[in-house]
């Protein structure tokens, strides 16, 4: 089963809103080129808002692997098998996928504190976790010390 969890940034209600005030700018504006400045400014805002939307990346979580997509087009996958640990944090539905290559690892964040989240992220935390069981390292909180090997036993 292949599950799309596109990524959401936090920021995304402040275009809409820069939108708002810069066309209220053109209303209210006394002089011509504020007025040109403020629509200018409008048109930009809500070109870039909806540039955000379409180039949104998500997460494709399936059977082999998961992988991250940007504009529909697959930018990198990493197997199940190649994945070292996860590191996971229950009471936050979050976790941390190491598949050895930082610039390939996964960020599930906790409900606050981050720039971004993913919709329907406990759905893809238990994806994970479902995926990779033996894998599987429970931690109070992602920003704890990991557990050191020989400790583990």
């Amino acid at each position: 089963m292949r599950d799309t969890f596109p990524i959401v940034f936090t920021q995304r209600r402040i275009l809409p809103v820069a939108v708002v005030f810069a066309a209220a700018g053109v209303g209210f504006a006394g002089v011509w080129w504020v007025r040109l400045v403020c629509g200018g400014f409008a048109l930009l805002a809500g070109g870039l808002a909806v540039w955000q939307r379409r180039a949104r990346p998500s997460v494709v979580i399936d059977g082999d692997g998961y992988a991250v997509e940007e504009y529909g087009k697959e930018k990198l996958r990493v197997a199940w098998r190649d994945v070292v640990q996860v590191r996971a944090d229950a009471a936050e539905h979050a976790c941390y996928v190491d598949c050895g290559d930082a610039t390939r690892n996964l960020l599930v964040p906790p409900i606050r504190g981050y720039g971004f989240h993913f919709e329907r992220a406990r759905e893809l935390y238990a994806r994970i976790l479902d995926a990779v069981p033996d894998k599987v390292e429970l931690v109070p909180r992602l920003d704890a010390q990991p557990t050191p090997p020989a400790a583990k036993a």
